[in-house]
């Protein structure tokens, strides 16, 4: 307590030494050193209005870029939770496929109900996922018209087994030129861990 007091003592003492002098100097004087602590002042005020204002534009920068964050950021959770539900929809129809489900029987199933002969089909093991295990069919079919393929490949997409077309190649035939050679692939798909 003591030391703050002598403190305040010797700054009192030191305004008294600095209005001496200035109460020594001549009028002309006294405007200048006036004049010069005012612009010091306002020097100073200025620095700080600089430092505040460039504080608040970088602020307003951070909450400008997170709220484009932010924006983002529940743009890829919705993003997110649309791909969850297709792929839980997709795990739903791979569940609901029978146990004893055969792709071949299943396709020549199909085609019996259009009077499609099939050419040829060939099983082939598919792409390898951790998730799914995939079997495919590689299936030729001659001398059909558009009409019945299109009702042939929408009763295998809309199958209550789930059977996607991944490929598919469609030539004219020679023999008649209203009818369609094709070959393509159908793929099934398992749940790895199930038989």
């Amino acid at each position: 307590m003591n030391s703050l007091i002598e403190k305040w003592k010797e700054l009192i003492g030191q305004l008294e030494v600095l209005k001496t002098y200035y109460n020594r100097l001549t009028e002309r004087e006294r405007y200048i050193v006036l004049a010069s602590g005012a612009g010091s002042v306002l020097f100073v005020l200025f620095i700080i209005y600089i430092f505040v204002a460039s504080s608040i534009s970088g602020m307003a920068q951070k909450i400008e870029s997170n709220r484009k964050n932010l924006f983002k950021l529940q743009e890829l959770q919705s993003t997110f939770d649309e791909t969850e539900r297709q792929v839980q929809k997709i795990e739903n129809t791979i569940r609901m496929t029978s146990s004893d489900f055969q792709l071949a029987t299943e396709l020549e199933k199909i085609a019996r109900k259009y009077k499609i002969v099939i050419e040829s089909i060939s099983n082939r093991p598919g792409q390898p996922t951790e998730i799914y295990r995939e079997s495919q069919a590689n299936i030729t079919v001659k001398g059909v018209d558009i009409r019945t393929l299109i009702n042939f490949f929408n009763d295998i997409e809309n199958s209550p087994n789930l059977m996607r077309i991944t490929s598919l190649q469609v030539k004219p035939d020679f023999k008649d030129a209203s009818l369609l050679n094709v070959t393509f692939v159908v793929s099934t798909f398992q749940l790895k861990g199930t038989s």
